[in-house]
């Protein structure tokens, strides 16, 4: 006997006559509830209308239903509806991602409502409209004419921590870099937009990761004992922990701020976040295009074979630790030097960033933070799927003992660009043979 209606499954009082649950009218066929179920999905993610769906069961499986047992069986099944979109700022992330997968900019929010409800995320047309209007304040426009010349404003902000910019660089990356698998050094950074000065600056396994820039995040806040009154990124689905974060910690720590008036969280192109984005030209200008020279050397004079596990184990122990001695060292320089007067700037100008940073008041500013304590911060860790430990390994733990020892045996020589490769073969030498565990 076919299957009868899965609503009635169990129940016996009242339906013995009527098995089948058809209320006296013929339903056709009644699928396999397991097949009933998974087509009552697919209608949902086709973001098909009640009227369409009673269509469909009839072509599909010859089933013949009113819409009110329609709806209870979207019920008993669990379909997902945009009437019941997931918390708010779990909606709001879901659309970051997609923006950030959009390099062109070219999805409207049909598109996006469309590609998310075929994952299985149903959120209504006006909150995805809404996102993408307060985190791409020119996207809702880019087929009007001239609406792709990118128009700069005067950067304006109230305050030290009223907005952090961040972004990762990916001109050492391993794309960038095309030295081999594994073979890469991606870069994030956070700059404060009141002061300029960079806050932090670091060198990761992977900058497209999002738990991984969740606990880059984690580093920043427990650093300063707060965050930013908004945090303003780049779109891209590595800050997708970065946005659910800062909007807990806002929400938790400074309830009465209204977020229309200061948004806690904005994802940009990257060609209007400027604040972070010109803070890679004067890293390429100050160090980068030799640093990127320095780490190829290797490789282009025989020292660095990429097909050997050994050689590539090496590069990730050692050469990130001496980036981030650069890194360190940049950031002392820029945060200690003098900006050039702009007459037209609104910020502070002809002053130096780590002073306006620590001295907001004699410049017209505010200091704008939002503490948060440490077991918060720790919260939110344990909240990842992936450890801090795990996140930034570069190395095996066997490796990494190994190649300790071996350091140490050297006489620790100090981690600089100028001596990386004479410290890499010295250590290249005695890993050869030594019993180093496979990586």
């Amino acid at each position: 006997m076919a299957p009868g209606n899965p609503l009635l499954k169990g129940k016996t009082k009242g339906h013995t006559n009527n098995p089948s649950g058809s209320n006296g009218s013929n339903n056709g066929t009644w699928p396999e509830e397991d097949i009933l179920k998974a087509s009552l999905h697919q209608y949902a993610a086709e973001q098909l209308r009640q009227s369409e769906r009673l269509q469909r069961l009839l072509k599909d499986h010859g089933l013949i239903i009113s819409q009110a047992l329609l709806k209870k069986l979207n019920r008993h099944f669990e379909v997902p509806t945009s009437r019941k979109p997931p918390p708010e700022d779990q909606a709001a992330q879901l659309v970051l991602e997609k923006m950030g997968d959009d390099g062109g900019g070219r999805r409207g929010p049909a598109t996006i409502k469309t590609v998310l409800a075929l994952e299985g995320h149903h959120i209504p047309r006006r909150l995805v409209r809404q996102v993408m209007r307060d985190n791409d304040d020119d996207g809702m426009n880019k087929h009007f004419p001239g609406a792709r010349k990118i128009r700069r404003t005067a950067l304006k902000s109230l305050g030290v921590f009223q907005e952090v910019n961040g972004d990762g660089h990916a001109k050492l990356d391993e794309q960038a870099l095309r030295m081999g698998a594994g073979l890469g050094l991606p870069i994030y950074g956070l700059r404060d937009k009141f002061s300029g000065a960079i806050l932090w600056l670091v060198v990761v396994p992977n900058d497209r990761l999002a738990v991984t820039i969740g606990h880059v995040y984690c580093d920043f806040i427990e650093a300063y004992g707060a965050i930013p009154l908004q945090l303003t990124v780049d779109k891209g689905s590595e800050t997708g922990n970065m946005f659910a974060m800062q909007c807990g910690l806002r929400k938790a720590y400074a309830p009465e701020l209204d977020n229309n008036q200061y948004p806690a969280f904005a994802a940009l192109k990257s060609v209007h976040n400027t604040v972070i984005e010109s803070c890679w030209k004067w890293l390429r200008d100050n160090r980068g295009v030799t640093l990127a020279e320095e780490v190829r050397h290797g490789q282009d004079d025989g020292i660095l074979q990429a097909g050997i596990p050994l050689h590539v184990s090496l590069f990730r122990w050692l050469w990130p630790k001496v980036l981030q001695v650069e890194l360190d060292a940049f950031t002392e320089y820029w945060n200690s030097h003098r900006i050039r007067s702009q007459a037209a700037k609104t910020m502070p100008s002809g002053a130096v960033p780590s002073h306006v940073f620590r001295c907001p008041e004699d410049f017209g500013g505010e200091r704008l933070a939002v503490p948060v304590p440490k077991d918060a911060i720790d919260a939110l860790r344990a909240d990842l799927p992936t450890s801090r430990e795990e996140c930034m390994r570069w190395v095996s733990d066997n490796f990494d003992i190994a190649a300790e020892v071996v350091y140490e045996q050297i006489g620790k020589p100090q981690f600089s660009v100028t001596t990386a490769w004479a410290v890499f073969e010295l250590m290249l030498a005695k890993l050869a043979v030594t019993v180093v565990p496979e990586d």
